[in-house]
């Protein structure tokens, strides 16, 4: 996949007979190159960064879940028991 600009870069560069005009050619081309790439990774970026954005905003928008005070160990046990347990005696 060569962008319109570099092929014509291309064959301006195959036609020239001339070598400080080919050298500003390849140069141009290597610069066009360049900033192809840069724009790519720059986007690339910008669309992480706001993709993280989007969903930290969702995450802080669902209702938090309301934490029970903690109680003591005793109570809690005392709160689960089954007045069904019988306590056997050797009497």
């Amino acid at each position: 996949m060569i962008p319109a600009i570099l092929s014509g870069t291309a064959l301006l560069l195959q036609e020239s007979g001339d070598e400080p005009q080919r050298e500003l050619y390849r140069q141009w081309s290597s610069l066009m190159l360049v900033l192809i790439l840069l724009c790519v990774i720059a986007i690339t970026a910008l669309a992480f960064i706001v993709a993280r954005r989007r969903a930290r905003r969702r995450m802080e928008s669902l209702p938090k879940k309301k934490d029970a005070p903690i109680a003591d160990a005793w109570t809690e046990s005392g709160k689960r028991m089954d007045d069904s347990i019988m306590e056997f005696r050797d009497d």
